[in-house]
């Protein structure tokens, strides 16, 4: 795969990063995460690419920018994934954890998924041989700490703050590991338990979409996923259909989402977060903190980038 494909997508989740810290805190979540999408969008589709978009989750939400089913100015056939603004609401209420991302593949890499809950266990290189979904979370714990070399007491899980987790929670908490909750962000929330930087694991449920890009993080940078959806009906069997699923006790794993290692990863962070830090504005401009990972090399960066705006206006 084109090599600077990552320097090129960084540059649309620099700019949409920069779209949403203007507008963070005014608490108009719609506004917010439309104009965060339309940036990326606009600026994806400069790339010398035949795109086609996956897995968009907002894709049939009423009122939202429509991201476009294709992208590109012509080339080669890619697949992009674009999560424009993850955690929109707290983006739009100044709280934290808030970025973007975007994905870019070679033709029939990522795996499209319907707009489900799943159930999602990552953790990093280190304790990839340890985790294992059908096992209560106690048992999960404690094998990552063995394999981390660590007291499960020096453990920490990383959780959605949400109701649906409250025996989770608890659960995890009687083994005596520590827990970090976030209200948004299980992207983030992921990468950070992949690089170990402030998790040593993530578990819980959230939305299926976003793991096709957490497997694009571990195909680049490492570590371990599993995930199963959660299914409540017929119905959401139905929409599995459509997206060729038939098997609905399945085990997903990265190489089931990310089907090749000819990929890239790149993220800016909106508001300061547990995997990056947010846009900080300077009297001239903004400084961006950014990633970029490619599958083929394992070659990870993070960026700061100084923007000038009297050289070049963003909005």
């Amino acid at each position: 795969m084109y090599t600077n494909y990552g320097m090129e997508i960084v540059r649309a989740t620099e700019i949409a990063a920069l779209t949403a810290t203007r507008l963070q805190g005014h608490g108009d979540q719609d506004e917010i995460l439309n104009s965060t999408r339309e940036a990326i969008a606009k600026t994806l589709n400069r790339l010398a690419i035949d795109g086609s978009v996956i897995n968009d989750r907002f894709v049939k939400r009423k009122g939202t920018f429509p991201l476009p089913h294709k992208l590109g100015q012509g080339g080669p056939e890619m697949e992009l994934m674009a999560v424009a603004l993850e955690a929109h609401h707290s983006a739009a209420d100044g709280l934290n954890n808030s970025t973007s991302y975007a994905v870019i593949a070679k033709k029939g890499t990522l795996q499209s998924l319907p707009n489900l809950s799943m159930y999602k266990i990552v953790v990093g290189p280190e304790a990839q041989q340890s985790i294992d979904i059908n096992q209560p979370p106690i048992v999960n714990v404690k094998r990552v700490a063995r394999a981390l070399r660590k007291y499960t007491e020096n453990v920490t899980v990383c959780i959605l703050d949400q109701a649906r987790h409250q025996q989770l929670i608890k659960e995890v908490r009687s083994c005596g590991a520590r827990i970090k909750l976030i209200v948004e962000g299980e992207i983030s929330g992921c990468l950070a338990a992949i690089t170990g930087e402030k998790a040593d694991i993530y578990m819980g449920y959230g939305y299926a979409p976003e793991s096709v890009m957490v497997a694009a993080g571990i195909t680049c940078l490492g570590g371990y996923f599993e995930g199963k959806i959660f299914y409540e009906n017929d119905r959401d069997r139905e929409e599995a259909r459509e997206h060729q699923i038939t098997d609905f006790e399945k085990i997903y794993r990265a190489q089931d989402l990310v089907r090749s290692k000819e990929v890239a990863i790149a993220a800016t962070g909106i508001t300061d977060g547990e995997f990056l830090e947010g846009v900080r504005f300077t009297p001239n401009g903004a400084v961006t903190s950014s990633f970029i990972a490619r599958g083929e090399t394992r070659t990870y960066r993070r960026l700061e980038t100084r923007h000038f705006f009297d050289y070049k206006p963003v909005f």
